[in-house]
């Protein structure tokens, strides 16, 4: 997956990622939905052959770079539990 910033000011930021899937900017999209600041988020599809989407986050005025890794930590915590919980259930 390589990700590209494309344009980023104090409260927004704008990206481009290639080679992932949706299935990870809905669990980013998801948690940015439920974080206190954010007023916007999602991503659009650039052409499905070339799996190429734009993510774009924006806060009413708050610094975008905090409140997008506590997005981003969050969605990690969620997925570290589900294994966790995942692993369980297997065994």
């Amino acid at each position: 997956m390589e990700i590209k910033i494309l344009e980023k000011d104090d409260s927004s930021i704008k990206f481009r990622v290639h080679g992932g899937t949706q299935s990870v900017l809905n669990l980013i999209k998801q948690e940015a939905d439920s974080v206190d600041g954010v007023t916007f988020a999602g991503f659009v599809m650039e052409h499905p052959l070339e799996k190429s989407s734009i993510f774009v986050m924006k806060t009413e005025g708050k610094d975008v770079d905090k409140l997008f890794k506590k997005v981003v930590e969050k969605t990690l915590a969620d997925l570290k539990e589900a294994k966790k919980e995942f692993n369980s259930a297997l065994k």
